[in-house]
């Protein structure tokens, strides 16, 4: 009975040391907790800067592409409108040049309508065609000039310039046509360069023709030369 004694009582001394250690140990291991719990609220910390800077740097490069997109648009429909301006100023361009070219056709084919009147309005509408004919071959020739205007008013070139007849002469609708035949191709004269109407010519200008052109045509009242 005294042994069972002795031993509870060296349990006791044991279970008392035991927790007397314990309690001075807890101390320790509250600030390990609050050390532990400390480290862990600054990993978690440091990661909420790293996402927030990571959420900043995101928004400035939405906001970055946001300007870039915008600017872009900016550049685009400035080029956009600065096309448009440029082709309606081609478009422009391009109708006042062809009005030009409506305007001088229209000129060009009253001159010849005129001289072929003044030159062959008694003459039929081959003979017609053929004066028309030799005004053309001369816009086409290196020798002349290259329209039907400087062909007509070129110097000493054609009597009814000098003598006013151009000027006074109705023109015709058989004339109109002939024009309006040799304009679309119809030709006659062979390559002529030159007539004349040997009945109504002063000698000297016969004698000239005769002497340094060639004759390739003569229909009704005039002969054809190159």
């Amino acid at each position: 009975m005294r042994r069972i004694r002795i031993i509870t009582t060296v349990l006791y001394m044991v279970f008392a040391v035991e927790i007397v250690s314990a309690w001075e140990k807890k101390p320790n291991a509250i600030e390990a907790a609050a050390f532990t719990q400390t480290i862990v609220y600054g990993e978690v910390e440091g990661e909420n800067q790293l996402a927030l800077q990571e959420l900043a740097a995101r928004a400035d490069y939405a906001k970055m592409k946001t300007l870039e997109r915008e600017r872009c648009n900016e550049y685009c429909a400035l080029e956009n409108q600065l096309e448009e301006e440029e082709h309606e100023l081609s478009w422009k361009r391009e109708q006042r040049r062809k009005a030009r070219e409506q305007k001088k056709r229209r000129e060009e084919r009253a001159i010849l309508e005129r001289i072929v009147e003044a030159e062959a309005g008694d003459q039929d509408l081959k003979g017609r065609i053929l004066v028309a004919n030799v005004i053309m071959n001369r816009v086409k020739s290196s020798h002349f000039p290259d329209s039907v205007r400087g062909v007509v008013f070129a110097h000493r070139q054609f009597s009814p310039i000098a003598n006013g007849s151009y000027y006074r002469v109705t023109v015709s609708e058989k004339t109109k046509k002939a024009v309006q035949k040799a304009v679309k191709g119809t030709d006659y004269s062979k390559g002529a360069l030159y007539f004349m109407c040997r009945s109504a010519s002063t000698p000297s200008n016969v004698a000239w023709f005769d002497r340094a052109l060639t004759k390739v045509k003569e229909y009704g009242c005039h002969e054809f030369f190159k």
